[in-house]
């Protein structure tokens, strides 16, 4: 018999669960967000207030003036669904040792209106606007989260205001995250994106691949249950509006909606198709059809345009299914069909992580990584069992096919064994074929230094960063001196020998993040960030004996040497790539009149003159 207690107990907390504190609010005062030199990221969970405005009346100027200073209450992040504008205060204090460009992130891309209000200096405030309500194509950063970028000075202690509202649930994790920190957080959860994605679309095939071979509607449910979920899942991060659609926000606010109505409507049908709920239980036969038209109202109510109601009914019939599944997987698997056996496994592991993120999107469970990609974790398991049940399931009712079937369920098996392994080794050789690709094209392919292009995109990337964070640079252009004659005397290749020991004289004695490249024929470009003229002078030099002392083979010992010329970057002029260049030839020539095998330094102020006059 069915255990009519156990559901009746699922469904109450289902209906009822969710009634406590869903604000997660309390009295404490989170303290300011303290930013250290040298960090990475950092969150502001606990650390953040929140006012809720529930007639969406008050304004910046309101909410930051001192009548609704202590109106403001810590909490999770967590809101959940709400009618209300929820206001969002926190405060962030340098300790940098410079004015830092940082990157605010919303990690949560269903929220519909954000704004932000930044300090502008004079006593008001500055305000940008993100959500999902705004076309993709207008973000300051394009990201499938909202992202804003700031700049606080060091010392500076600035307090910053965000105002929500949604039709759908709320969650507010923030995070502060220094630029090359979040460069490389974000591609390393592409990559994850990528192999997930990915193995839902490779069953997806393998489902349909099975319709053909077998002939049951069964796989085709599969396919589309599969093709809903992984459209949800990839709207729900954000990367629907990234790809599908970035210019039609509307879409966006309906697609979670109705693609988590189609996710139960696929899950119930595929679900009764497989256990065959007709022969084995009437009972939850009906029950199933009850979950699907709840989930068709919640379509219907949400293409009406009331989608506050309509998330929270598509929330509850998604929370709903999993343990009506389980609970007619056993009835079914007591009355003979083994294949629920596999539904036991597969559903009895994703029903925690489903209640887990129902109850993070109804706002009792505050933000982290494990409650806000529930699904996703949960899913990985679930839809490799359901694609082994499907399996087993035709061996029942083909048993005439037995050896087709044997061959579809060791084929499936593999496919679900070996799919991230396939993936991890076919990204590995994509990226080692791209790293080898990007080498050859930035690469000199005789001294294995920057080529032409390369090295003067990385002066140009020297000159941003000496500009933003006002630090010295220094360039030397170095020529080796009658390199002709040796190529004249003692043959080409000769020649290429003595190029490649320059280079690798550079490689040694330079430091790590200096740049060197060969610029065109025997002249090479140095770049030298964060130093003074003085001790450019001094490491150049050094470099410079260190050529004269080099022995080659082939040149009856003869040596060689080099003349540079040197410049340096003047913050707050004016200048370019084509200018300093300009300005270390003209010292190198200098070097050359003046005997060779010295080191002589330009002028940039009078090459900038010059260049302007020309």
């Amino acid at each position: 018999m069915v255990n009519h207690r156990y559901l009746l107990l699922v469904l109450s907390l289902l209906l009822f669960g969710p009634s406590h504190n869903l604000w997660g609010i309390d009295q404490q005062t989170p303290s300011s967000v303290i930013l250290s030199e040298g960090f990475n990221d950092v969150g502001l969970e606990g650390k953040i207030y929140f006012l809720s405005d529930p007639q969406r009346q008050l304004g910046i100027d309101a909410v930051s003036s001192p009548v609704h200073v202590n109106d403001f209450k810590s909490g999770s992040g967590n809101i959940g669904f709400t009618n209300a504008a929820v206001w969002v205060r926190y405060t962030l204090t340098s300790h940098l040792e410079t004015r830092r460009r940082l990157i605010l992130e919303i990690d949560y891309p269903l929220i519909d209106e954000i704004e932000f209000y930044q300090p502008d200096g004079v006593g008001g405030f500055e305000v940008r606007l993100g959500g999902d309500t705004n076309p993709f194509v207008l973000r300051e950063i394009k990201f499938r989260n909202t992202l804003f970028t700031f700049e606080i000075e060091p010392g500076q202690s600035v307090t910053y205001y965000m105002r929500l509202v949604s039709r759908g649930p709320i969650q507010v994790p923030v995070k502060v995250w220094e630029f090359k920190a979040f460069a490389e957080h974000s591609s390393t959860t592409l990559f994850w994106h990528g192999l997930y994605f990915g193995a839902i679309l490779l069953l997806i095939v393998s489902s349909i691949v099975g319709f053909y071979l077998f002939r049951t509607s069964l796989f085709l449910w599969y396919a589309f249950y599969l093709s809903c979920y992984g459209l949800l899942n990839f709207t729900v991060i954000g990367l629907s509006s990234q790809h599908l659609w970035p210019e039609t926000p509307v879409l966006q606010e309906y697609a979670s909606s109705i693609l988590l109505s189609l996710v139960v409507i696929g899950a119930m049908i595929f679900s009764g198709k497989l256990l065959d709920l007709r022969q084995y239980s009437i009972t939850y036969f009906y029950l199933f059809r009850v979950i699907i038209l709840l989930a068709l109202v919640g379509m219907v109510i949400s293409l009406s345009g009331y989608l506050v109601l309509a998330n929270q009914i598509t929330t509850l019939s998604g929370m709903a299914l999993v343990p009506i599944v389980i609970s007619a997987a056993a009835v079914v698997y007591r009355r003979g069909n083994l294949a629920a056996r596999y539904f036991l496994l597969a559903w009895g592991v994703f029903l925690v992580f489903v209640f887990i993120s129902g109850l993070y999107y109804w706002g009792v469970l505050p933000y982290g990584f494990f409650t806000a990609y529930a699904l996703q974790i949960g899913s990985v398991f679930e839809v490799t069992m359901l694609g082994v049940a499907i399996a087993d399931r035709i061996a029942l009712i083909n048993k005439e096919k037995e050896k087709a079937d044997k061959l579809a369920n060791n084929y499936l098996v593999i496919l679900n064994e070996k799919l991230e392994e396939l993936v991890h080794e076919r990204t590995e050789e994509l990226v080692e074929s791209n790293r080898k690709l990007h080498k050859l094209a930035t690469h000199d392919s005789l001294t294995l230094l920057l080529n032409h292009h390369s090295i003067i995109n990385a002066l140009k990337t020297a000159i941003s960063a000496a500009e933003r964070l006002r630090q010295p640079l220094c360039i030397a252009m170095i020529d080796v001196d009658q390199f002709k004659q040796i190529n004249d005397k003692f043959g080409h290749q000769v020649g290429d020998n003595v190029l490649v020991a320059i280079a690798n004289t550079f490689t040694r004695s330079l430091r790590a993040y200096d740049v060197a490249g060969r610029y065109g024929g025997e002249e090479f470009l140095l770049i030298l960030p964060q130093t003074n003229a003085e001790n450019a002078t001094e490491l150049i030099e050094r470099l410079r004996e260190n050529i004269t002392e080099l022995i080659f083979s082939g040149t009856q010992g003869k040596g060689v040497t080099v003349s540079v010329g040197m410049t340096s970057y003047q913050c707050g002029i004016e200048m370019n790539t084509d200018t300093l260049i300009r300005c270390a030839d003209i010292a190198l020539y200098r070097a050359k009149e003046n005997g060779r095998d010295r080191i002589e330094w330009g002028n940039c102020v009078a090459a900038v003159n010059d260049v302007r006059s020309s």
